[in-house]
């Protein structure tokens, strides 16, 4: 089969790269992804059509030298949390600047990126959403005349090895009794990481998506309490979910941001005023309640994965569906 070229992956480490990494190059793509890293990542080397190389993507003229002989580039670049103060804004905006110039010097036409649902430079809830929103932008009006943009603005993304239901999944395990869950009644619309991989792939040759901003959504809405109780219910664990107020979620994130691992932040908080689900666009096919049937099997709860699989139909439906 013939190679139709050359893809540099930015962000390809991480949970959503990774997966698009294998499914480009199974698609005959020649796909190189940098890493500040490489020997934590090497099991991306299996597959004979990725190279992994060493390069800090952050610094002008290392992406410069990591974009030369490139045909197109896709950045996946983002943060959910601040290490240092500024960190949203280099990472959403200046980056974007830095990615322009450099596929620009470099010849490059195409080039797709991926955003955040909810993602809006003047009314975004949070820090994150506006900073993010912004960096779209810029890569929308400053990258049209030279090159071809696609943006994607997913929801929150699942799948194996994802940061969303196996980090809920991890803490609850750990739990008896009542588990406080701040902003219970944020709506969110998840999406199979597949189902995203798939959006991605197919738009890089497709004409129609140039300059288009796409919505990546599953097919249910739920509310933050709803998935967290799934998850209880699928691993049949000794937990109840503590709805906190508006108060104890700000709260709660106040305390949660200055510890370790910053499981919980007041910009997180921000984020979850903003209903995470799908305005416009179609939804992606994967439902994440039938996902949520293998979860007891991948934690090592066999007979409680049994049990879930009986009791739960497969037409089930989300109580809160639009």
């Amino acid at each position: 089969m013939t190679s139709p070229g050359k893809i540099l992956l930015l962000g390809g480490c991480g949970f959503i790269g990774k997966q698009l990494a294998y499914a480009l190059a199974n698609q005959g793509w020649q796909v190189t992804v940098p890493s500040r890293r490489p020997h934590r990542n090497r099991a991306l080397l299996v597959h004979p059509n990725i190279r992994l190389v060493e390069g800090r993507i952050t610094e002008a003229e290392e992406l410069q030298r990591l974009c030369a002989g490139q045909r197109v580039v896709i950045n996946l670049v983002g943060i959910l949390h601040e290490r240092r103060r500024g960190d949203f804004r280099r990472y959403h905006v200046d980056f974007i600047k830095t990615v322009v110039e450099a596929c620009n010097n470099s010849g490059i036409r195409r080039l797709l990126h991926i955003s955040a649902l909810g993602a809006d430079q003047a009314i975004g809830s949070s820090l994150y959403l506006r900073t993010k929103g912004e960096g779209e932008n810029l890569l929308h009006t400053f990258g049209q005349r030279d090159l071809k943009v696609t943006s994607f603005q997913p929801s929150v993304v699942f799948g194996k090895h994802d940061s969303f239901i196996n980090r809920f999944a991890g803490i609850l395990r750990l739990y008896v009794g009542l588990f406080p869950l701040a902003c219970p009644n944020a709506k969110l619309q998840p999406v199979f990481v597949g189902d995203l991989v798939d959006r991605i792939v197919g738009a890089i040759e497709d004409r129609n998506s140039y300059s288009q901003r796409y919505q990546v959504c599953g097919p249910e809405v739920f509310t933050l309490r709803q998935i967290v109780e799934l998850i209880i219910d699928t691993l049949d664990l000794p937990v109840k979910v503590l709805p906190l107020g508006n108060g104890l979620s700000r709260l709660q994130a106040l305390v949660f941001q200055n510890l370790p691992g910053k499981l919980f932040t007041m910009d997180n908080y921000r984020s979850l005023q903003t209903d995470n689900v799908l305005t416009e666009g179609e939804s992606c096919p994967t439902s994440l309640r039938q996902y949520l049937r293998g979860l007891a099997a991948m934690f090592g709860n066999k007979s409680s994965y049994d049990r879930m699989r009986r009791n739960f139909p497969r037409s089930e439906e989300p109580e809160d569906t639009r």
